[in-house]
């Protein structure tokens, strides 16, 4: 299958790309910035045709390693899996689907050129199989200021790349990502947690419900969400992301909540890590799908 051979090339990168990037990172050690994940998903989205939610459970893995220091520049890959079951007793009913997988692979580069600017952009790739399937693909990127040792502020965006046509019950559908531009604020506690908060405007995304005729289009949405990092020890830390595109009727409701193992006992350096990965592995917080027919 595609999607398995895209995966297998990818942890191929993962595990070259550390080897061959100048041995920089052996003074923390080859995992330090290695994070494994695992947590309940939930989603609800225009792709799921105002029928249907989705729950489940995610896993995950993100690593990131430098590939030049004097730059303090790093890149980062990672991957990340859903399996889900509908949340609703309707999709199932009309089209006979009842679950949902998802496979993100994201990847890039970033920087921290000094203590208090940081920038880094990634391609995030998504394999899903739903009611058809669908391979999409985004652009995502970052940019902060520390306005103080513990503050920072700065803007993170989505730019859809990559839709992808389907059918469902015989209709044909489009997939898209939905573009969005975000102004967050994150701040660093004594204890190395991280809480970051934003809000900004999404493109916008279709109205759709399965069973009425409505094709309309809602424009500049309202977005908000907030993240989560809060490590428990060197390697384990509790870490979630949710993020909502308005009218929530319509638009998004995207969170997931869980655990972060880190085997190179980095947890309670990765908020100040010069090559922890500045961007976490996609999902649908930071992935979120229009649909119009």
């Amino acid at each position: 299958m595609l999607v398995t051979r895209y995966l297998r090339r990818s942890l191929a990168l993962v595990i070259v790309l550390p080897v061959l990037a100048s041995g920089t990172a052996a003074a923390q050690g080859p995992f330090e910035n290695l994070s494994l994940f695992a947590g309940p998903d939930g989603s609800k989205q225009p792709q799921d045709l105002g029928i249907n939610a989705n729950m489940g459970i995610r896993l995950s893995a993100n690593w990131g390693f430098p590939v030049a220091e004097s730059a303090k520049l790093g890149v980062q890959i990672g991957a990340g899996f859903n399996a889900s079951d509908a949340a609703v007793h309707v999709l199932d009913q009309v089209e006979g689907t009842s679950r949902r997988t998802q496979t993100f692979v994201t990847a890039g580069l970033f920087e921290r050129p000094t203590a208090r600017i940081s920038w880094g952009l990634v391609y995030d790739a998504l394999f899903e199989h739903y009611y058809d399937d669908f391979q999409l693909g985004q652009v995502r990127g970052q940019v902060g200021f520390g306005v103080t040792t513990d503050d920072e502020v700065g803007a993170w965006f989505t730019k859809g790349v990559k839709g992808a046509d389907g059918h469902m019950a015989g209709t044909p559908v489009r997939l898209d990502p939905i573009s969005q531009v975000n102004a967050f604020t994150r701040h660093t506690w004594a204890n190395a947690a991280q809480t970051t908060v934003w809000v900004g405007v999404a493109s916008g995304h279709h109205n759709v419900v399965w069973v009425f005729p409505d094709n309309s289009r809602d424009r500049h949405m309202l977005v908000y969400g907030a993240q989560l990092y809060f490590p428990l020890s060197e390697k384990f830390a509790v870490t979630g992301t949710a993020n909502l595109v308005t009218p929530t009727a319509t638009g998004t409701v995207d969170a997931y909540l869980g655990v972060a193992f880190f085997p190179g006992r980095g947890a309670l350096r990765a908020s100040r890590n010069t090559y922890a990965p500045l961007a976490s592995v996609a999902n649908n917080p930071e992935m979120a799908l229009n649909l119009h027919r």
